[in-house]
């Protein structure tokens, strides 16, 4: 079994990871480490990794270099058969689909996983975006996310992540919040439709976002639908009484928070409202956020 291992080269946690886990993993079968350099690299690199004939491509990384594996997989070539199974292996304290799914940060699991080739056909989502004049498009396998959420991806990335990324999420988050202007977003799904103040507007595939937030108590991967929640102008002060009913995984009762499900959902803005996926920045709306007609092969416990 060939296994191609695609490592997010500028983790903190990378030497760790080639010294105390690669070494017993590599058992498991025929193992090539793909390393990124830059912010990018890790579609090129998955996309290589398949036109190599890789049995199965692993993302050891956080969510973002994830969602590069699944799109350097499935770009392109959505009409193949036979393409390679895709796993993760969670470096960093993010990794909200792997908490998600139950992949541990524990080699013995991952080993097992590998070894039984445990996979499962999962969803993927799907968000078609602007991108200055041109329309693009993008899969996620966890969530995305319009308003606030591109505006913290976008601080995260800027201030380095010097106290690790977990603290770095959180003060982020918190200054959005205090200096965000919500604004007017339309969304329209099939069965239902909200317009209003905009703080966030998450498409869920997976339960958890912002490091451990569960905004889709509901959500299972593999179900066919997508969970939606929706977050209107909420003040700070509600936000932080709520943060940690989110972290246990708690359903929020707030005449400005809703929940929602469908497989496609339209949204736009009357002024420049941005979006991300998986914490990687897009682009802007109007943008449409699908479930995708196809289905990823993924190691599940």
């Amino acid at each position: 079994m060939k296994i191609a291992l695609v490592l997010n080269g500028i983790s903190f946690e990378k030497k760790s990871f080639l010294k105390k886990v690669l070494p017993t993993l590599r058992s498991a079968g025929e193992f090539e480490v793909f390393e990124t350099r830059s912010k990018n690299d890790a579609v090129a690199l998955a996309s290589k990794a398949v036109d190599k004939r890789f049995d199965i491509v692993v993302a050891a990384g956080g969510d973002g270099t994830l969602h590069q594996v699944v799109n350097g997989v499935l770009m392109g070539r959505e009409k193949h058969a036979n393409l390679p199974i895709v796993g993760t292996y969670p470096i960093g304290t993010g990794n909200d689909f792997a908490r998600c799914i139950g992949v541990k940060r524990d080699p013995a699991q991952f080993m097992s996983l590998l070894q039984k080739v445990s996979a499962q056909y999962i969803d993927v989502g799907k968000v078609t975006y602007t991108s200055g004049e041109e329309t693009q498009y993008r899969y996620f396998i966890n969530v995305a996310d319009a308003g606030m959420g591109p505006e913290v991806v976008k601080r995260v990335s800027k201030n380095g992540r010097p106290f690790g990324t977990a603290f770095a999420y959180y003060e982020a988050i918190l200054a959005t919040f205090l200096f965000y202007k919500p604004m007017t977003v339309k969304a329209k799904a099939d069965t239902w439709s909200w317009k209003g103040k905009l703080r966030t507007l998450a498409v869920a595939n997976g339960k958890y976002y912002g490091h451990g937030l569960c905004i889709a108590p509901e959500a299972k991967p593999g179900d066919g639908q997508l969970e939606t929640f929706v977050c209107g102008d909420v003040s700070v002060v509600d936000f932080v009484r709520y943060s940690t009913a989110m972290k246990n995984n708690e359903v929020i009762v707030h005449s400005k928070v809703e929940y929602n499900r469908t497989a496609t959902l339209q949204l736009d803005s009357e002024k420049s409202c941005s979006i991300e996926a998986d914490g990687e920045w897009l682009g802007w709306l109007p943008a449409t956020i699908e479930l995708a007609p196809l289905k990823l092969k993924f190691l599940m416990p």
